[in-house]
């Protein structure tokens, strides 16, 4: 039963880190075209190394 719980977690964790990955990559991509948010969210995408 912990081992279910354990892959459970695992799984949860991995397709979190691949939306984020993801909506990283879009957020990049639609600054590098000119895009601007009011907040500055276009600033985090500098850190970004891709």
């Amino acid at each position: 039963m912990l081992d279910l719980n354990i892959t459970k977690l695992v799984t949860t964790v991995v397709i979190i880190a691949a939306c984020c990955l993801f909506y990283l990559l879009a957020l990049d991509s639609y600054c590098d075209q000119g895009g601007t948010f009011s907040t500055g969210i276009c600033a985090i995408t500098t850190i970004v190394p891709w």
